[in-house]
């Protein structure tokens, strides 16, 4: 009968002992956490960093808004010269420097009909991208209607050729850039045979 009213106490000892070192390991435990300041030294450093990246996309989302408009351009004028070779028939090319979102085709071409949109199926919203055009003019035959003062064109012959009686002559240059700045890029017809390139900066002057 001795034994157990010593394992009894053993116990209630060894009880009475784990309690409070429960207590305090739950109690330490629940005291884990971030103070007040050092919440202000993430959010600041955070801060610093947003400062320092911020400008760098800013400048990576405008140039891929010039590159994307700029290829559009390129694509459209390919795409006129291709329907007057296939047609026979000449093909005009209107860019209007007050609204560089589109550009317009006399005739109506099979694959676009008359207007050619220019802004990314809409991702670049108006006022984010501006065009300049050097060269070209009021085609042969005169266009109904005719061009206002905000506008340009390009005509190329039945065989894809740029037609010599547009004026100024060549180059016929479509320059974009970005509202924001940052470097340039555009578009240059070059050669009476209606030959295309690109380039940027100080190459689109």
């Amino acid at each position: 009968m001795k034994t157990p009213q010593i394992l009894l106490k053993l116990l209630q000892k060894s009880a009475a002992k784990a309690r409070p070192n429960f207590n305090n390991t739950a109690s330490s435990k629940g005291e884990v956490g971030y103070t007040i300041i050092e919440l202000l030294i993430i959010v600041l450093i955070l801060g610093i960093f947003a400062s320092i990246a911020a400008p760098g996309w800013l400048g990576f989302i405008n140039r891929q808004r010039v590159r994307t408009v700029n290829d559009r351009v390129l694509q459209t004028l390919r795409t006129a010269q291709s329907e007057a070779k296939r047609t026979k028939r000449d093909v005009t090319v209107i860019f209007d420097t007050s609204d560089p979102s589109k550009v317009t085709f006399n005739p109506a071409i099979a694959t676009g009909g008359s207007t050619q949109q220019l802004n990314g199926g809409g991702e670049i919203k108006p006022g984010q991208i501006q065009l300049a055009v050097i060269g070209g003019d009021t085609p042969a035959p005169v266009l109904t209607p005719p061009l206002t003062a905000t506008q340009k064109s390009l005509t190329f012959k039945f065989d894809g050729a740029f037609d010599p009686n547009s004026k100024p002559t060549l180059p016929f240059i479509v320059t974009i850039s970005s509202v924001n700045g940052g470097t340039n890029q555009c578009v240059i017809v070059q050669t009476l045979l209606g030959g295309m390139r690109t380039d940027e900066g100080t190459g689109c002057q």
